[in-house]
């Protein structure tokens, strides 16, 4: 029996439908990864690694610094100034920038408690900073902020002081895809960050 060879029209509709079925498959699978909805405990810290005791190097895991690289800053681990256990993380810069630049060590939560209030704490010392803030970020799937908590709600945290516990809280919206946790230097000075924990509400 002889073969019957596909048209062009068949081919291009196979292509089509197969190109179709793609998209439709990754916009569900979006969808269901939008969606997921975890467990969480009143009390749980969701932070890893929250007092910055285990990692390699120069950092610690879990936590990375996200900054704009000069020659007058360091972000590293401190074994001579904490509060609690054997480690801090600290942001020391002297470099005077031309516009605002906010360097921070960050973490990324992707097992997010929706619908839940989130409350920031940590332990922070500071010498003659510029400013400091600790930020809680909710984003989308499309990359866009949809909500976020700063300590400076309550307080300005700047000039030099010992340790001190700083709190921010948000509540997290249905559409976040992640959060960011974020401890930051803005302009000049030193800080040192300890015992940074993000608690379930």
């Amino acid at each position: 029996m002889d073969k019957v060879k596909p048209t062009r029209k068949t081919v291009l509709f196979v292509a089509i439908a197969f190109s179709l079925g793609v998209i439709v498959e990754y916009a569900l699978h979006s969808l269901t990864m939008t969606r997921t909805t975890y467990s969480f405990e009143t009390g749980e810290n969701i932070l890893q690694n929250s007092g910055f005791e285990d990692g390699s190097e120069d950092e610690p895991n879990y936590w990375y610094p996200a900054d704009v690289s000069v020659d007058n800053l360091t972000m590293s681990w401190d074994t001579e100034i904490k509060c609690n256990g054997g480690r801090s993380v600290y942001i020391n810069n002297t470099y005077i920038y031309d516009k605002t630049v906010c360097n921070n060590w960050a973490q990324t939560i992707n097992k997010v408690p929706k619908e839940r209030t989130v409350k920031l704490s940590g332990w922070v010392k500071t010498t003659d900073a510029e400013s400091v803030v600790m930020v809680i970020q909710c984003w989308n799937i499309l990359d866009e902020m949809v909500a976020f908590g700063t300590t400076q709600t309550a307080t300005e945290i700047n000039g030099t002081n010992d340790w001190q516990m700083y709190n921010a809280s948000v509540y997290v919206p249905n559409d976040t895809s992640n959060v960011a946790v974020r401890l930051t230097l803005t302009g000049t000075g030193q800080v040192w960050f300890d015992d940074v924990k993000l608690v379930i509400k």
